[in-house]
């Protein structure tokens, strides 16, 4: 015990951040229940995460940005799956093929944020696209995971705004 006291250790206490982020990522896990399992409950605690800042207006701010990202993601996302299905039906996953039309599609994702001046949101939209058509393209039904991505995202969004901004 000495040892320690010699270390001179200071224990930062808990903060409302930090508690807001327990309740937001609660929350997620509550809201998933109720989806029955449709969606992913770790994409909603990551965004509600995300929207936990300081102030109000960084919230808002990450929300947007957060969420800018997520449709023009879902977007390209999207559109690689259908030119997926109808011109490359034969493979599965991705293939040498797919993954140079997936990396130059990168060019179109990033350039549209850039293009929209939320570049900001340019990580996101790379995340989320990639999310789409390099973990779940050879799902059986990748259009739902692409939505239930998108809505992950927007119920994450929703509860770490409200979390954050009620201040609970």
């Amino acid at each position: 015990m000495k040892k320690l006291k010699e270390l001179n250790l200071e224990f930062p206490r808990i903060g409302m951040r930090i508690i807001k982020s327990a309740i937001a990522v609660l929350l997620c896990f509550i809201v998933d229940y109720y989806r029955n399992g449709a969606g992913i409950v770790f994409y909603s605690q990551l965004s509600a995460l995300w929207c936990m800042q300081a102030t109000r207006k960084s919230t808002i701010k990450n929300a947007k940005q957060r969420m800018i990202g997520t449709f023009i993601g879902t977007f390209y996302g999207f559109l690689y799956i259908v030119f997926k299905q109808l011109i490359l039906p034969k493979a599965s996953g991705y293939d040498y093929v797919g993954s140079v039309i997936i990396s130059g599609m990168i060019v179109l994702v990033i350039y549209t944020s850039v293009f929209i001046k939320k570049k900001q949101a340019s990580y996101f939209s790379c995340v989320v696209f990639l999310s789409i058509v390099v973990n779940h393209i050879g799902d059986s039904n990748p259009y739902l995971f692409a939505c239930n991505r998108f809505l992950d995202t927007v119920i994450g969004i929703a509860i770490g705004v409200l979390v954050n901004i009620w201040g609970f």
